[in-house]
């Protein structure tokens, strides 16, 4: 019982209150002029204000766990990310802010993100990133089943990613 309790309480540490970024070495790989995916923006299904619950602390243990593979596929861009480094992993899982935001359906989605354990996709998430949206909209094929909104250092991490992109382009 202690063992349980004690589990729950870093679990919770980590996915609710860890912005303490990992020193980490293997920084995720960025692809210039990525193909064209078929996937597209989920954005027709959103409604005023809309609230999703928090993606489960369970779902989040599986993924720092488990999770092997992350791929960042951006709509309108000419780059993907991808990472297999566990820490790089987990840490991109601290971008997952405990706040649930309300939809805003005039925010579109910039790209989708594959948490994938073993091969499979084991979640999605639309990734709504502007000045006015932050958060991701969490999906299980179609269907959209938690929303959470991105931490603070996970904007930094996003900014950092597109303005990397922009100097990519620019070469």
């Amino acid at each position: 019982m202690k063992l349980t309790s004690a589990i729950l309480i870093t679990l919770s540490c980590l996915f609710f209150s860890c912005n303490q970024p990992i020193e980490n070495k293997n920084e995720p790989t960025v692809a210039s002029n990525a193909p064209v995916t078929s996937i597209t923006p989920n954005n027709n299904q959103q409604q005023s204000g809309e609230k999703l619950p928090s993606i489960t602390l369970d779902i989040m243990q599986k993924l720092f766990d488990k999770c092997d593979y992350v791929d960042y596929l951006f709509y309108e861009s000419n780059f993907s990310m991808s990472m297999n480094n566990k820490q790089s992993i987990q840490q991109t899982l601290t971008h997952i802010a405990e706040q649930v935001p309300a939809i805003d359906p005039n925010c579109k989605s910039i790209g989708r993100v594959f948490y994938e354990i073993e091969g499979n996709t084991e979640i999605e998430a639309e990734i709504f990133f502007s000045d006015k949206c932050q958060y991701f909209v969490f999906m299980k094929g179609q269907e959209r089943i938690y929303a959470n909104n991105i931490t603070a250092d996970g904007v930094t991490h996003f900014n950092n990613i597109f303005q990397q992109a922009r100097q990519m382009g620019k070469n």
